[in-house]
């Protein structure tokens, strides 16, 4: 190659050629492998031998189309396809082999007309009259709700009694009492409020919920029990008044019990139970309104909230739950109802 072609990316024949001839083969047969390395034969080919052809050197810059050759033997012709030829039939075997099938006696058809021999015996035929539930066991049960409730209930107010302890305290401070002091009494009379919880969580005791409502409406008089429902908030509890078409909501009325039933939506036995912030934002507006706030738990006391506070007291929702042990806990002096 010239020294002006050394840049070119394509090599042609003529060059080739011009390389055999200066590598100076010694024989024929030499100068025939130098060109197959280069990639071209020097003895014709022998058109009456198939040969394979050999492999076209790689040029970059020649497009080279699919070949069609074996897309044009592999099209098939048109129009109907012939059928394929029949296979040769297999001759079966001369002999006989035995059978082994019997044939099989048909059934006599049944008599329809016979009457089956069971319809006419005895035998005991089911009740259709609904039979009558086990009476249901009451948290409070009716020998201790009227005394349970009252101890929960009862509020505080001025008795008949003279209170002598503070008019002695008057006169020793030299002054002058504006109403005369009278010793407490537990009354009952402010009735309440009932806030139930009809949350999923509380479907075991829903019953029991409206057990409860009936219970406080034979202690306290209907008129004197508010009850409201609730799902899982109970400040956003309502109710339905007898005639009006839009609920109530729940307001806290200064000084009067408030009762909620709830179990603060546990559905299994977790310890160390937080009630959250709403439930403590409800505390905090009875307390304000100077509300006792009852709640009636019927988990036992190991899964009860810890954040509450102190104004609100929880009670055990319990069989075993009485008017005494309220009233220690409560601090009152009044256990019985009146």
């Amino acid at each position: 190659m010239k020294p002006r072609d050394k840049n070119r990316g394509e090599i042609h024949l003529a060059e080739l050629i011009t390389a055999l001839a200066a590598l100076r083969p010694r024989d024929a047969a030499q100068a025939q492998r130098i060109a197959g390395c280069l990639g071209f034969g020097l003895a014709a080919p022998d058109l009456t031998t198939a040969t394979q052809p050999s492999e076209r050197i790689y040029d970059r810059n020649r497009w080279s189309s699919p070949s069609q050759v074996g897309r044009l033997a592999a099209k098939a012709p048109l129009g109907f396809a012939t059928s394929p030829p029949a296979e040769a039939r297999v001759e079966l075997p001369a002999q006989h082999l035995a059978s082994t099938l019997r044939e099989i006696e048909s059934a006599a058809a049944s008599d329809t007309t016979v009457v089956p021999s069971w319809i006419s015996s005895d035998y005991q035929r089911l009740d259709r009259t609904p039979g009558r539930s086990p009476p249901r066991a009451a948290l409070f049960p009716g020998r201790t709700a009227r005394g349970v409730l009252s101890a929960a209930l009862l509020t505080l107010r001025p008795g008949s009694s003279l209170d002598v302890d503070a008019l002695i305290r008057c006169v020793v401070q030299g002054r002058v009492p504006r109403q005369v002091p009278r010793l407490p009494t537990p009354t009952l009379a402010r009735g309440c409020q009932l806030l139930l919880d009809y949350s999923d969580s509380m479907l075991p005791w829903w019953d029991d919920l409206r057990q409860l409502a009936d219970q406080l409406g034979a202690l306290l008089g209907d008129e004197r029990v508010a009850v409201f429902d609730f799902d899982s908030v109970p400040a956003a509890a309502s109710r339905w008044p007898a005639g009006s078409s839009e609920p109530t909501p729940w307001q806290p009325e200064g000084g009067r019990p408030i009762l909620v039933a709830t179990g603060f939506g546990l559905v299994r036995r977790q310890a160390a139970h937080r009630a959250g912030s709403d439930w403590q934002d409800f505390v905090q507006r009875c307390a304000a309104h100077a509300c006792p706030l009852r709640i009636l738990v019927p988990w036992s006391p190991a899964y009860w909230p810890t954040d509450l506070g102190l104004h609100a007291d929880l009670v055990h929702w319990h069989p075993q739950t009485s008017a005494a042990m309220l009233s220690r806990r409560l601090g009152s002096e009044y256990a019985g109802p009146r």
